[in-house]
């Protein structure tokens, strides 16, 4: 049954795009907390019944607590970790010329839709389901910088060659072959189990993000050139 839900924290993209989700899945938002059966937190030191943090942050006091690590937000949102993704973005418009912003992690990068769908069945969850405790969120797959370059320059030039009716076969069918070039070893992904099965709890088919990288580029060019 849906449920009647406050959210506090920041007015960013992230906290939109939650609030669309929950619309969609047939919550009632209230801005009273008083009235909510579910109270939802966002961003640092949020509390609540359930508190969504970046997983760099602290939290307050929460019966679940959700840190997402290396968050696509295609529109941008500061502290969420996807600043370096779209500065990548702006040096890929502007030539790719000299040396590249600076990141030297691999990242498990979780388009914010994934998430989204994932948090709202996990507010929503009938009380016998709900879970308790931190669990971690990110995408399954590692990305080096580099590989995410290589996507970004490919999608760029598709892009711009569509614009000036300039393709070749070349460029068509060139592929970065992202398969071969995003590795990281396993321990240093988090924890993505309890995640899982928390989600068979709720109702749902566990962590299957669904959101591919090259549309989750695409979305960031898109809204660089707003």
């Amino acid at each position: 049954m849906p449920k009647i839900v406050h959210i506090s924290g920041a007015a960013d993209a992230f906290y939109h795009a939650l609030v669309d989700r929950l619309h969609r899945a047939g919550a009632t938002l209230t801005e009273d907390p008083s009235e909510a059966e579910v109270t939802v937190g966002i961003g640092e030191g949020a509390s609540g019944d359930v508190a969504i943090v970046p997983a760099h942050v602290g939290h307050g006091e929460a019966n679940l607590v959700v840190k997402i690590h290396d968050l696509l937000i295609p529109e941008g949102a500061i502290d969420w970790g996807s600043e370096v993704i779209h500065d990548w973005a702006d040096w890929v418009k502007d030539g790719a010329e000299g040396i590249h912003p600076p990141d030297i992690e691999a990242r498990h990068w979780v388009h914010i839709r994934d998430a989204t769908d994932a948090l709202a069945l996990l507010i929503l969850a009938d009380t016998d389901a709900a879970i308790q405790g931190v669990i971690d969120m990110s995408g399954r797959r590692a990305w080096t910088p580099k590989s995410v370059l290589a996507e970004m320059t490919l999608m760029w030039s598709r892009f711009t060659n569509a614009l000036h009716h300039s393709h070749t076969i070349h460029s068509l069918t060139e592929s970065t072959n992202p398969a071969a070039s995003s590795y990281r070893p396993k321990d240093l992904r988090p924890d993505l189990g309890p995640l899982h099965d928390a989600l068979l709890k709720a109702g749902g088919e566990g962590w299957r993000p669904l959101v591919s990288m090259r549309v989750a580029l695409m979305e960031i060019f898109a809204h660089r050139n707003d």
